[in-house]
């Protein structure tokens, strides 16, 4: 799994729809859903470039071993875990 979920954050990088890091076979992933404050300091959205990668991951995360957390969510495979947050988490 850990080359599929390399070969999809790589893809998800260059779309710039998402943030990640690995050490050794643990991924670090934060997902870019936050564009900014509109001029009432509102959240903007912001839409994914490559929502098919997004859900692409989603589909991967869905096969997980397991999972734990409830804001920043750990998946764990049998040779990899990714650990995942989102930009909006940030504010």
């Amino acid at each position: 799994m850990f080359e599929t979920i390399y070969t999809i954050l790589t893809r998800l990088a260059t779309s710039g729809d998402a943030d990640w890091s690995v050490d050794g076979n643990a991924f670090r992933v934060d997902l870019n859903d936050f564009d900014g404050f509109d001029d009432d300091w509102s959240e903007i959205d912001r839409e994914y470039e490559d929502p098919d990668m997004v859900e692409a991951l989603m589909e991967v995360l869905d096969q997980a071993n397991d999972s734990d957390g409830d804001f920043y969510e750990t998946f764990f495979f049998d040779d990899c875990t990714l650990k995942l947050g989102y930009t909006s988490y940030d504010i």
